[in-house]
């Protein structure tokens, strides 16, 4: 129910800490991690904390107010009043957030918007006068407030479900670590800024009706880099990693195959690299003998294991060419 009019301090005191304590994790605590699914989870996890805001928002600015005569439910004003709040609440926290070296997120506002419009939803509902009784010929519709709270709701979970298909294509189309037959294909897949996109294979080097492949636009100012992050890395059953590469420019193409494991150091020594020159105009599959990665480490062994990158990559080249990449497999 609304908090009544004559509210006393302790209790607003009580909300307005309420609303403090569950926006400082948001500005004080990191979770440092590459994976995708911390990010999603994290990302996600705006939606509740804001829906809860926003539900306290609605609890103040309700009892400043006193409870809404009969019948003015729902109670727009009141509601938007709230989400215009919880929003301009996120909107500071990603500011603030820069402070600490973190960009400010649009997509983040976007969840905390969201959520506060299920969290209102949900106290719009849970205030309804006469909740559960059959509505009354002409009486208030509950449905508009349901779709807004769904519709929100569906917001918040669509990165975090996104996600989860992601890794469910991914195990699945193992021992393939990269596949650009389809966009699922870009999942896993960065290209640090470069120009990048699935693409239908030219005729002069296409097997077959509809190939496609990642096509990679480079020149003089963006140089060749295409990283696997977060492949299925316990690569011990397999004995092979093989790299389908075309090279559609009229120059020779120099790059570089990188790999390492997820005890990586950082430095040139610890990881696997191999210089690659594709010739012009040609389609190649480079195969590599996972020994020979496995060995690459100047100290150590590679951990097969834990292989947490696979890159390919090149200097700034003299002329603008295209790349395509089709596919990165074990065998």
């Amino acid at each position: 129910m609304p908090i009544a009019k004559n509210t006393s301090v302790p209790v607003i005191a009580f909300l307005v800490v309420g609303i403090l304590a569950l926006l400082s994790p948001l500005l004080f605590i990191r979770i440092p991690s590459g994976d995708e699914w911390v990010r999603a989870l994290l990302d996600a996890s705006h939606g509740p904390i804001f829906a809860i805001v926003a539900m306290l928002v609605a609890a103040l600015l309700s009892g400043r107010r006193g409870t809404a005569r009969a019948g003015a439910w729902p109670d727009w004003p009141l509601y938007l009043k709230a989400l215009a709040i919880s929003v301009a609440l996120g909107a500071l926290i990603e500011f603030l957030q820069g402070f600490e070296g973190r960009p400010p997120s649009f997509f983040d506002v976007m969840t905390d918007t969201a959520g506060a419009l299920a969290g209102l939803a949900a106290w719009a509902l849970a205030t309804r006068p006469a909740m559960g009784e059959p509505r009354a010929a002409g009486g208030p519709n509950p449905w508009p407030v349901v779709a807004l709270g769904l519709v929100g709701l569906a917001f918040v979970l669509w990165r975090p479900m996104h996600v989860a298909i992601a890794y469910a294509h991914r195990s699945a189309a193992f021992p393939s670590i990269a596949d650009f037959s389809s966009a699922r294909g870009l999942d896993f897949v960065t290209t640090d800024g470069l120009e990048a996109a699935i693409a239908d294979m030219p005729a002069p080097w296409a097997r077959g009706g509809g190939e496609r492949a990642l096509e990679l636009r480079y020149d003089p100012q963006h140089p060749l880099a295409v990283q696997v992050v977060e492949p299925l890395g316990d690569w011990r059953a397999f004995s092979v990693i093989a790299v389908d590469l075309t090279n559609a420019g009229a120059s020779e193409l120099s790059l570089v195959l990188r790999i390492l494991d997820a005890t990586h150091d950082w430095s040139h020594e610890d990881r696997f690299n191999l210089p690659l020159v594709i010739p012009p105009r040609t389609r190649t599959t480079v195969r590599v003998a996972l020994p020979a990665v496995e060995a690459a480490p100047a100290t150590r062994r590679m951990d097969m294991a834990r292989i947490a990158n696979v890159m390919i990559f090149g200097r700034p080249p003299a002329a603008p060419g295209v790349l395509y990449v089709s596919r990165v497999w074990l065998e």
